[in-house]
């Protein structure tokens, strides 16, 4: 059983032509609209007087895809006629065509820019956005198509240069949040840059990542007419070495906490793998029954809370910091790595300023560390030692924070590498991309396919 109704519909193809004769039935279980090209004012769609005399010729027709959100697929019945017209002498070939559609590929720029926005923006890749396209809008589109698409609907934008001045005209960039990425099956290194708003700026591959490659980089970042007061970086020298060269002394450069810990850990979890296999290694030269199981669980228990021993007090429920002191009163050690942890936690999340953060700094060196293995502990605080004006500027700059968000920008190339099956070449990397920067920080929509205009001053 059906149910008759009538209602309006609209397109924004059936909104781009309104001087065509257009008239919709369904039929064969899909909408078919037709558009009819024939009707239109031909002569104020080419410019041309009224008094020019239009010869015709061959009549056509042809379908295009819609995306339709109804029960049934939508269609577009096209008729079309060639024609001609004298100019100077000369004749002049035309075709009739309707607004919004792409003739040759034979579908609306609608459709076009909805697969290439959820292939680009939502992530999903090329080969999950047809079978979105397919079962959510009824329509059939082949992955090597939705590639050229991406091409096709990034020429327009402008390059990597324009989008960076659009986006630092809309809202100024004041901050750099720089890092790299190595592309799969690749020996590159492409860098990355991000702003305080937590938009991507601007990409570029170097074969190397020292500071030679780099500074040119840079360089062109200054001629664009951006000069940032702080960059937040990893602990790449060369980056640094580089900011000072192109920026001199006048921008912050903070080093990024999640780099500053990473290292940290990287060193002290050393130190707990080598623990855990002493014990393991023990409960295998022991004789006596009940010490080999104490030794045993002892080893098991700190592999598998290898991670807990690195969490901070607060984030843990009651169960965890339970598992925690539990480790400590059966290993004295445990309890010194958990307090040297501390020791570093209260440099960066507690001082108030620099003399505070070199007073805790001051305190870490002091604590107890387990004397049979002490090289990661003094690792560690040779690390903090040598980095710490680099580490602190957020204690020091007005305005600095201690967190950089390059790893989030990181992670959204990551995500389009991965269901592109990696960029093919830097082309495909900066098509995407300017895409990316045009729908999520400058207005570009399936239906408004335009720059926003800069915010007034």
């Amino acid at each position: 059983m059906a149910l008759q109704v009538t209602v309006p519909i609209s397109t924004a193809v059936i909104e781009a032509n309104p001087d065509c004769a257009i008239s919709g039935v369904y039929e064969n279980g899909r909408l078919l609209i037709t558009i009819d090209t024939r009707a239109q004012h031909v002569h104020q769609r080419l410019g041309l007087s009224t008094k020019t005399q239009l010869h015709w010729g061959k009549e056509h027709d042809f379908e295009v895809p819609e995306l339709s959100a109804l029960a049934w697929p939508i269609r577009y019945r096209i008729l079309t006629r060639d024609g001609s017209y004298l100019q100077a002498g000369q004749r002049v070939h035309f075709t009739t065509a309707a607004q919004g559609l792409d003739a040759r590929r034979g579908v609306s720029a609608v459709l076009m820019r909805a697969a290439v926005l959820l292939v680009v923006v939502a992530g999903v890749g090329c080969r999950r956005a047809a079978w979105l396209l397919a079962q959510l809008f009824h329509v059939q589109v082949s992955k090597s198509a939705r590639q050229r698409w991406i091409a096709e609907i990034a020429a327009p934008l402008p390059a990597a240069a324009g989008m960076l001045k659009a986006l630092h005209q809309h809202q100024p960039i004041t901050e750099a949040h720089f890092a790299e990425l190595f592309p799969r099956g690749s020996d590159t290194c492409v860098l990355v840059l991000k702003d305080e708003h937590g938009r991507l700026l601007a990409t570029e591959a170097v074969d190397t990542r020292d500071e030679q490659t780099v500074v040119p980089f840079l360089k062109w970042l200054k001629t664009q007419g951006i000069t940032p007061t702080a960059f937040y970086i990893d602990g790449c020298q060369a980056y640094y070495n580089a900011i000072r060269t192109v920026f001199g002394e006048a921008v912050a450069i903070q080093y990024d906490y999640f780099h500053i810990l990473q290292n940290v850990w990287r060193h002290l979890r050393k130190w707990a793998t080598h623990r855990r296999r002493q014990f393991k290694a023990r409960s295998h030269e022991v004789r006596t029954p009940w010490y080999k199981k104490k030794l045993e669980a002892l080893a098991t228990s700190l592999w598998k809370n290898r991670y807990l021993l690195f969490k901070a007090e607060a984030p843990m429920t009651p169960e965890e910091q339970q598992t925690v002191a539990e480790l400590g009163d059966a290993e004295e050690q445990v309890g010194k790595l958990r307090a040297f942890l501390g020791g570093v936690w209260h440099i960066f999340e507690d001082s108030q300023d620099e003399q505070e953060a070199r007073t805790a700094l001051a305190a870490l060196k002091q604590l107890p560390v387990d004397p049979t293995h002490p090289e990661p502990f003094q690792k560690v605080v040779s690390f903090l030692n040598d980095h710490f004006e680099w580490m602190t500027a957020y204690l020091r700059h007005e305005g600095v924070k201690r967190n950089s968000l390059a790893e989030s920008g990181m992670r959204v190339l990551r995500r389009l590498e991965v269901e592109h099956d990696g960029f093919r070449s830097a082309t495909g990397r900066s098509n995407c991309l300017r895409i990316y920067q045009a729908v999520k920080y400058l207005g570009w929509t399936v239906h408004r396919p335009f720059l926003l205009e800069p915010k007034p001053t």
